[in-house]
Protein backbone atom coordinates (compact mmCIF):
# COMPACT_ATOMS: atom_id res chain seq x y z
CA UNK A 1 0.00 0.00 0.00
CA UNK A 2 1.69 3.39 -1.09
CA UNK A 3 0.55 5.98 1.71
CA UNK A 4 0.41 9.56 -0.23
CA UNK A 5 0.29 12.81 1.90
CA UNK A 6 -0.95 15.88 0.63
CA UNK A 7 -0.03 19.20 1.98
CA UNK A 8 -1.74 22.29 0.47
CA UNK A 9 -0.51 25.45 1.40
CA UNK A 10 -3.38 27.02 3.89
CA UNK A 11 -3.50 30.79 2.31
CA UNK A 12 -5.69 30.05 -0.53
CA UNK A 13 -8.50 27.56 -1.90
CA UNK A 14 -6.99 27.31 -4.96
CA UNK A 15 -4.03 25.03 -3.33
CA UNK A 16 -6.89 22.94 -2.03
CA UNK A 17 -8.19 23.03 -5.24
CA UNK A 18 -5.12 21.67 -7.16
CA UNK A 19 -4.42 19.12 -4.79
CA UNK A 20 -8.17 17.84 -4.84
CA UNK A 21 -7.82 17.35 -8.33
CA UNK A 22 -4.54 15.63 -7.73
CA UNK A 23 -6.30 13.09 -5.36
CA UNK A 24 -8.87 12.42 -6.75
CA UNK A 25 -6.96 11.30 -10.00
CA UNK A 26 -4.44 8.93 -7.95
CA UNK A 27 -6.93 7.80 -6.40
CA UNK A 28 -8.74 6.81 -9.50
CA UNK A 29 -5.48 5.46 -11.11
CA UNK A 30 -4.16 3.48 -8.19
CA UNK A 31 -5.96 0.61 -6.68
CA UNK A 32 -3.39 0.06 -3.99
CA UNK A 33 -3.02 3.58 -2.67
CA UNK A 34 -4.03 5.83 0.17
CA UNK A 35 -4.14 9.42 0.72
CA UNK A 36 -4.74 11.44 3.26
CA UNK A 37 -4.80 15.84 3.43
CA UNK A 38 -3.37 17.96 6.01
CA UNK A 39 -6.01 20.69 5.31
CA UNK A 40 -5.27 24.11 6.82
CA UNK A 41 -7.74 26.53 5.27
CA UNK A 42 -11.46 26.56 4.35
CA UNK A 43 -12.33 23.08 6.14
CA UNK A 44 -16.20 23.35 5.88
CA UNK A 45 -16.05 23.81 2.22
CA UNK A 46 -13.26 21.11 1.58
CA UNK A 47 -13.33 18.58 4.19
CA UNK A 48 -16.44 17.06 2.72
CA UNK A 49 -15.01 17.36 -1.01
CA UNK A 50 -11.60 15.40 -0.14
CA UNK A 51 -13.66 12.89 1.62
CA UNK A 52 -15.86 12.21 -1.05
CA UNK A 53 -13.30 10.98 -3.16
CA UNK A 54 -12.07 8.66 -0.62
CA UNK A 55 -9.14 11.17 0.68
CA UNK A 56 -8.56 10.66 4.92
CA UNK A 57 -8.24 14.48 6.17
CA UNK A 58 -6.19 15.71 9.00
CA UNK A 59 -7.78 19.20 10.28
CA UNK A 60 -4.57 21.41 11.45
CA UNK A 61 -7.27 23.54 12.75
CA UNK A 62 -9.96 21.76 13.95
CA UNK A 63 -10.49 24.91 16.91
CA UNK A 64 -12.18 27.01 13.89
CA UNK A 65 -12.20 27.66 10.10
CA UNK A 66 -9.47 29.63 8.75
CA UNK A 67 -10.24 32.02 5.58
CA UNK A 68 -7.49 33.80 4.76
CA UNK A 69 -9.61 36.56 2.53
CA UNK A 70 -11.62 37.77 5.52
CA UNK A 71 -8.70 40.28 6.75
CA UNK A 72 -5.38 41.97 5.59
CA UNK A 73 -2.74 39.96 6.07
CA UNK A 74 -0.01 43.46 5.97
CA UNK A 75 -0.15 46.99 7.24
CA UNK A 76 1.40 49.75 5.15
CA UNK A 77 4.96 49.79 6.69
CA UNK A 78 6.90 47.58 5.18
CA UNK A 79 10.30 45.94 6.42
CA UNK A 80 12.01 43.15 8.12
CA UNK A 81 9.75 43.12 10.91
CA UNK A 82 6.37 43.57 9.54
CA UNK A 83 7.58 41.42 6.88
CA UNK A 84 9.55 38.71 7.48
CA UNK A 85 8.62 38.36 11.71
CA UNK A 86 4.77 39.11 11.52
CA UNK A 87 4.31 37.66 8.40
CA UNK A 88 6.20 35.70 5.83
CA UNK A 89 7.90 33.74 9.40
CA UNK A 90 4.37 32.67 10.82
CA UNK A 91 2.98 31.79 7.55
CA UNK A 92 5.36 30.37 5.28
CA UNK A 93 8.91 29.49 6.82
CA UNK A 94 7.48 28.34 10.81
CA UNK A 95 10.01 26.16 12.79
CA UNK A 96 6.63 25.06 15.01
CA UNK A 97 5.02 24.31 11.84
CA UNK A 98 7.71 22.08 10.57
CA UNK A 99 8.19 20.19 13.56
CA UNK A 100 4.67 19.51 13.82
CA UNK A 101 4.44 18.35 9.76
CA UNK A 102 7.58 16.51 10.45
CA UNK A 103 5.79 15.12 13.69
CA UNK A 104 2.92 14.08 11.06
CA UNK A 105 4.76 12.41 9.04
CA UNK A 106 7.31 10.03 11.23
CA UNK A 107 3.63 8.86 12.47
CA UNK A 108 1.65 8.83 9.54
CA UNK A 109 5.08 6.98 7.31
CA UNK A 110 3.94 8.17 4.08
CA UNK A 111 5.86 7.26 1.03
CA UNK A 112 5.90 10.47 -0.62
CA UNK A 113 4.51 13.80 0.30
CA UNK A 114 2.68 16.26 -2.04
CA UNK A 115 3.23 19.88 -1.60
CA UNK A 116 0.83 22.91 -3.00
CA UNK A 117 3.46 25.90 -2.15
CA UNK A 118 3.50 24.69 1.29
CA UNK A 119 7.09 25.64 1.93
CA UNK A 120 6.86 24.22 5.99
CA UNK A 121 5.77 20.80 4.82
CA UNK A 122 8.04 20.87 2.15
CA UNK A 123 11.31 21.68 4.78
CA UNK A 124 9.66 18.76 6.67
CA UNK A 125 9.63 16.25 4.07
CA UNK A 126 13.33 17.02 3.06
CA UNK A 127 14.77 16.85 6.97
CA UNK A 128 12.29 13.71 7.07
CA UNK A 129 14.31 12.19 4.09
CA UNK A 130 11.05 10.85 2.21
CA UNK A 131 10.49 11.41 -1.27
CA UNK A 132 8.36 14.96 -1.71
CA UNK A 133 6.97 16.65 -4.69
CA UNK A 134 6.60 20.45 -4.70
CA UNK A 135 3.27 21.56 -6.89
CA UNK A 136 3.75 25.05 -7.14
CA UNK A 137 2.28 28.29 -9.41
CA UNK A 138 5.01 30.45 -8.58
CA UNK A 139 8.71 30.18 -9.32
CA UNK A 140 10.10 32.03 -6.05
CA UNK A 141 8.59 33.74 -3.17
CA UNK A 142 6.24 36.57 -4.07
CA UNK A 143 8.23 38.88 -2.59
CA UNK A 144 11.25 38.28 -4.62
CA UNK A 145 9.13 38.43 -7.04
CA UNK A 146 8.56 42.22 -7.28
CA UNK A 147 10.88 45.21 -6.64
CA UNK A 148 11.10 48.41 -3.86
CA UNK A 149 9.59 50.81 -6.78
CA UNK A 150 6.55 48.61 -6.95
CA UNK A 151 5.73 48.31 -3.63
CA UNK A 152 6.19 51.72 -3.10
CA UNK A 153 3.51 51.74 -5.99
CA UNK A 154 0.78 49.94 -3.49
CA UNK A 155 1.35 52.66 -1.31
CA UNK A 156 3.85 50.86 1.12
CA UNK A 157 6.14 53.19 3.52
CA UNK A 158 9.07 50.74 2.39
CA UNK A 159 12.36 50.23 4.82
CA UNK A 160 14.45 49.96 1.19
CA UNK A 161 17.44 48.30 2.82
CA UNK A 162 15.31 45.99 4.77
CA UNK A 163 13.54 44.41 2.12
CA UNK A 164 16.31 44.36 -0.56
CA UNK A 165 17.71 42.10 2.37
CA UNK A 166 14.65 40.08 2.70
CA UNK A 167 14.66 39.29 -1.00
CA UNK A 168 18.25 38.08 -1.09
CA UNK A 169 17.52 35.81 1.79
CA UNK A 170 14.40 34.65 0.62
CA UNK A 171 15.75 33.90 -2.52
CA UNK A 172 18.64 31.89 -1.42
CA UNK A 173 15.78 30.13 0.77
CA UNK A 174 13.65 29.32 -2.12
CA UNK A 175 17.01 28.15 -3.95
CA UNK A 176 17.50 25.72 -1.14
CA UNK A 177 14.32 23.95 -1.63
CA UNK A 178 14.47 23.71 -5.13
CA UNK A 179 18.04 21.97 -5.13
CA UNK A 180 16.43 19.81 -2.69
CA UNK A 181 13.13 18.25 -3.47
CA UNK A 182 12.78 15.30 -6.13
CA UNK A 183 9.96 16.84 -8.54
CA UNK A 184 8.80 20.38 -8.98
CA UNK A 185 5.25 20.49 -11.07
CA UNK A 186 4.55 23.78 -12.48
CA UNK A 187 1.55 24.72 -13.82
CA UNK A 188 3.16 28.48 -15.39
CA UNK A 189 4.50 28.85 -18.34
CA UNK A 190 8.55 29.66 -18.51
CA UNK A 191 9.03 33.17 -19.98
CA UNK A 192 12.68 34.17 -19.89
CA UNK A 193 11.96 37.88 -19.14
CA UNK A 194 11.30 36.49 -14.95
CA UNK A 195 14.35 36.20 -13.44
CA UNK A 196 13.05 33.30 -11.28
CA UNK A 197 11.95 31.62 -13.95
CA UNK A 198 15.49 31.63 -15.25
CA UNK A 199 16.97 30.12 -12.55
CA UNK A 200 13.88 27.28 -11.87
CA UNK A 201 15.02 26.22 -15.31
CA UNK A 202 18.67 25.32 -14.51
CA UNK A 203 16.74 22.47 -12.67
CA UNK A 204 15.33 20.87 -15.97
CA UNK A 205 15.80 17.33 -15.01
CA UNK A 206 13.20 17.30 -11.64
CA UNK A 207 11.36 20.52 -12.78
CA UNK A 208 8.31 20.16 -15.40
CA UNK A 209 5.94 22.48 -17.05
CA UNK A 210 3.08 20.97 -17.58
CA UNK A 211 0.06 23.60 -17.82
CA UNK A 212 -3.14 23.64 -16.26
CA UNK A 213 -3.42 20.89 -13.57
CA UNK A 214 -7.32 20.91 -14.00
CA UNK A 215 -9.82 18.56 -12.75
CA UNK A 216 -14.09 19.14 -14.02
CA UNK A 217 -15.91 19.58 -10.92
CA UNK A 218 -19.14 19.63 -12.38
CA UNK A 219 -21.44 17.24 -10.67
CA UNK A 220 -24.20 16.43 -13.50
CA UNK A 221 -26.19 15.08 -10.79
CA UNK A 222 -26.66 18.05 -8.81
CA UNK A 223 -26.45 20.78 -11.56
CA UNK A 224 -26.46 24.48 -10.59
CA UNK A 225 -29.81 25.66 -9.66
CA UNK A 226 -29.76 29.50 -11.58
CA UNK A 227 -32.89 29.89 -10.32
CA UNK A 228 -32.39 29.53 -7.08
CA UNK A 229 -29.15 31.82 -7.19
CA UNK A 230 -31.30 34.39 -8.45
CA UNK A 231 -29.59 34.64 -11.92
CA UNK A 232 -31.90 34.00 -15.32
CA UNK A 233 -29.91 32.46 -17.90
CA UNK A 234 -31.98 33.95 -19.93
CA UNK A 235 -30.66 37.25 -19.75
CA UNK A 236 -26.52 38.16 -19.83
CA UNK A 237 -24.94 38.01 -16.84
CA UNK A 238 -21.19 39.01 -15.86
CA UNK A 239 -19.22 37.20 -13.05
CA UNK A 240 -17.32 39.15 -11.03
CA UNK A 241 -15.00 37.70 -8.26
CA UNK A 242 -14.19 39.18 -4.73
CA UNK A 243 -12.89 36.79 -2.90
CA UNK A 244 -9.21 36.23 -2.92
CA UNK A 245 -6.08 36.38 -0.25
CA UNK A 246 -5.88 40.08 0.77
CA UNK A 247 -2.70 42.01 1.82
CA UNK A 248 -5.20 44.83 2.84
CA UNK A 249 -8.91 44.57 3.41
CA UNK A 250 -9.74 47.66 1.83
CA UNK A 251 -8.90 46.55 -1.29
CA UNK A 252 -11.81 43.50 -1.12
CA UNK A 253 -14.08 46.83 -0.79
CA UNK A 254 -12.44 48.81 -3.14
CA UNK A 255 -13.24 45.71 -5.75
CA UNK A 256 -16.66 45.31 -4.90
CA UNK A 257 -17.54 49.16 -5.11
CA UNK A 258 -15.91 49.35 -8.19
CA UNK A 259 -17.54 46.74 -9.66
CA UNK A 260 -21.01 48.01 -8.58
CA UNK A 261 -20.48 51.75 -9.62
CA UNK A 262 -19.19 49.99 -13.02
CA UNK A 263 -22.32 48.37 -13.29
CA UNK A 264 -24.66 51.05 -12.96
CA UNK A 265 -22.75 52.87 -15.98
CA UNK A 266 -23.28 49.49 -18.27
CA UNK A 267 -26.93 49.37 -17.37
CA UNK A 268 -27.17 52.33 -18.84
CA UNK A 269 -26.96 50.60 -22.01
CA UNK A 270 -27.60 46.86 -21.31
CA UNK A 271 -30.49 47.19 -19.69
CA UNK A 272 -30.37 43.28 -19.52
CA UNK A 273 -27.66 42.53 -17.89
CA UNK A 274 -27.10 40.98 -14.35
CA UNK A 275 -23.69 41.08 -12.45
CA UNK A 276 -23.08 38.56 -10.33
CA UNK A 277 -20.35 39.37 -7.11
CA UNK A 278 -19.17 35.77 -6.22
CA UNK A 279 -17.19 35.40 -2.73
CA UNK A 280 -19.15 37.99 -0.69
CA UNK A 281 -22.26 37.62 1.07
CA UNK A 282 -25.57 39.10 0.48
CA UNK A 283 -26.46 40.24 4.03
CA UNK A 284 -24.54 43.09 4.35
CA UNK A 285 -25.55 44.57 0.81
CA UNK A 286 -28.81 45.84 -0.41
CA UNK A 287 -30.06 43.47 -3.37
CA UNK A 288 -31.84 44.47 -6.43
CA UNK A 289 -32.90 41.75 -9.03
CA UNK A 290 -30.16 42.50 -11.44
CA UNK A 291 -27.11 42.39 -8.57
CA UNK A 292 -26.65 39.08 -7.11
CA UNK A 293 -23.78 38.53 -4.22
CA UNK A 294 -22.96 34.75 -3.80
CA UNK A 295 -20.20 32.79 -1.56
CA UNK A 296 -17.35 31.76 -2.49
CA UNK A 297 -18.51 28.75 -5.04
CA UNK A 298 -16.28 25.54 -5.64
CA UNK A 299 -17.68 24.10 -8.87
CA UNK A 300 -18.17 27.43 -10.76
CA UNK A 301 -17.28 26.00 -14.19
CA UNK A 302 -20.75 26.06 -15.41
CA UNK A 303 -21.42 29.59 -13.72
CA UNK A 304 -18.24 31.35 -15.69
CA UNK A 305 -19.20 28.94 -19.15
CA UNK A 306 -23.11 30.74 -19.30
CA UNK A 307 -21.36 34.10 -18.55
CA UNK A 308 -21.21 36.68 -20.83
CA UNK A 309 -17.81 37.57 -18.78
CA UNK A 310 -16.08 36.66 -16.12
CA UNK A 311 -13.61 39.34 -14.08
CA UNK A 312 -11.57 37.70 -11.83
CA UNK A 313 -8.01 38.47 -9.98
CA UNK A 314 -4.89 37.12 -11.46
CA UNK A 315 -4.41 34.48 -9.23
CA UNK A 316 -2.54 31.80 -11.13
CA UNK A 317 -5.06 28.85 -10.38
CA UNK A 318 -7.91 30.92 -11.79
CA UNK A 319 -5.83 32.04 -14.61
CA UNK A 320 -5.06 28.11 -15.94
CA UNK A 321 -8.35 27.26 -15.59
CA UNK A 322 -10.04 29.99 -17.56
CA UNK A 323 -7.48 29.73 -20.28
CA UNK A 324 -8.30 25.83 -20.64
CA UNK A 325 -11.75 26.24 -20.58
CA UNK A 326 -11.52 29.37 -22.91
CA UNK A 327 -13.62 31.77 -20.64
CA UNK A 328 -13.56 35.51 -21.74
CA UNK A 329 -12.20 37.33 -18.83
CA UNK A 330 -10.80 40.69 -17.86
CA UNK A 331 -8.01 40.34 -15.51
CA UNK A 332 -8.23 42.86 -12.03
CA UNK A 333 -5.84 44.32 -10.30
CA UNK A 334 -6.62 46.30 -7.11
CA UNK A 335 -3.65 47.68 -6.08
CA UNK A 336 0.55 46.95 -6.12
CA UNK A 337 -0.39 46.39 -2.32
CA UNK A 338 -1.80 43.23 -3.47
CA UNK A 339 1.50 42.59 -4.18
CA UNK A 340 0.99 38.23 -4.58
CA UNK A 341 -0.62 38.85 -7.68
CA UNK A 342 1.68 41.36 -9.19
CA UNK A 343 3.98 39.18 -11.12
CA UNK A 344 1.20 37.12 -12.39
CA UNK A 345 -0.87 40.28 -13.92
CA UNK A 346 2.73 41.55 -15.41
CA UNK A 347 3.19 38.28 -17.23
CA UNK A 348 -0.50 38.15 -18.37
CA UNK A 349 0.41 42.03 -19.89
CA UNK A 350 3.18 40.42 -21.20
CA UNK A 351 0.73 38.08 -22.90
CA UNK A 352 -1.58 40.93 -24.10
CA UNK A 353 -4.42 39.50 -22.58
CA UNK A 354 -7.64 41.88 -21.02
CA UNK A 355 -5.75 43.28 -17.47
CA UNK A 356 -7.03 46.27 -15.58
CA UNK A 357 -5.34 48.05 -12.64
CA UNK A 358 -6.57 50.71 -10.13
CA UNK A 359 -10.01 52.49 -9.31
CA UNK A 360 -10.75 54.37 -12.54
CA UNK A 361 -15.26 53.64 -12.88
CA UNK A 362 -14.66 55.03 -16.25
CA UNK A 363 -12.11 53.41 -17.90
CA UNK A 364 -13.03 49.97 -16.14
CA UNK A 365 -16.27 50.59 -17.71
CA UNK A 366 -14.96 51.50 -21.25
CA UNK A 367 -12.60 48.19 -20.95
CA UNK A 368 -15.38 45.84 -20.13
CA UNK A 369 -17.97 46.94 -22.70
CA UNK A 370 -15.90 46.38 -24.86
CA UNK A 371 -15.18 42.95 -24.24
CA UNK A 372 -18.69 42.25 -23.53
CA UNK A 373 -19.45 41.03 -27.15
CA UNK A 374 -16.26 39.11 -27.68
CA UNK A 375 -16.08 35.14 -27.43
CA UNK A 376 -12.33 33.94 -26.94
CA UNK A 377 -11.50 32.89 -31.17
CA UNK A 378 -10.69 36.26 -30.68
CA UNK A 379 -7.14 37.11 -30.81
CA UNK A 380 -7.13 39.17 -27.85
CA UNK A 381 -7.66 36.13 -26.22
CA UNK A 382 -4.44 34.36 -27.86
CA UNK A 383 -2.05 34.20 -24.95
CA UNK A 384 -4.19 31.32 -23.40
CA UNK A 385 -2.83 28.79 -25.97
CA UNK A 386 0.67 29.85 -23.84
CA UNK A 387 -0.82 29.37 -20.50
CA UNK A 388 -2.67 26.18 -21.17
CA UNK A 389 -1.07 24.58 -24.07
CA UNK A 390 -2.16 21.04 -23.19
CA UNK A 391 -5.37 19.63 -22.44
CA UNK A 392 -4.21 17.03 -20.34
CA UNK A 393 -1.85 18.88 -17.69
CA UNK A 394 -3.52 16.71 -14.90
CA UNK A 395 -2.59 13.70 -16.65
CA UNK A 396 0.89 15.20 -17.05
CA UNK A 397 1.39 16.05 -13.51
CA UNK A 398 -0.03 12.48 -12.40
CA UNK A 399 2.59 10.45 -14.70
CA UNK A 400 5.39 12.53 -13.21
CA UNK A 401 4.26 11.49 -9.51
CA UNK A 402 3.97 7.96 -10.30
CA UNK A 403 7.66 8.04 -12.06
CA UNK A 404 7.98 9.10 -8.75
CA UNK A 405 6.75 6.86 -6.24
CA UNK A 406 7.96 4.04 -8.85
CA UNK A 407 11.53 5.63 -8.65
CA UNK A 408 11.39 5.63 -12.67
CA UNK A 409 13.57 8.33 -14.29
CA UNK A 410 11.78 11.44 -14.66
CA UNK A 411 10.15 12.59 -18.05
CA UNK A 412 7.06 14.27 -19.38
Amino acid sequence: MTKILLAPNPTGTGHNMRVLALGKKLIKENTDISITVLLGSRQDVFTPLFEKEGITVIDLSPTGIIDYSKSSNLNQNLDWQTMITNYFVPTFFNGDKILKYMTLINHLKPDLLISDYNINATFAAVMSNIKNAFVTERHNFTLVDISTDELKKGNFKVETSDIISAQKALNELFLWLVKNVDLIITDKVFMKTFKSDTQLMKYSDKTFFVGSIYADRTDDNHPLDFDELGIDRDRPYIVATVSNTTMLAEDKENSTKLFTESFKLLKETNSNLQLVLLGIDSENHQIDNDLIFLPYLPNWRELIENSTLLIAHPGWITVTEVSLLNIPTLFYLASYAEYHEVEAYKRLEKLDLPVFYGDDVQEFTKIVSSLLNLDTDNDIFKGYKILSPYPNGLEKAINLLNQLIKGDELSI
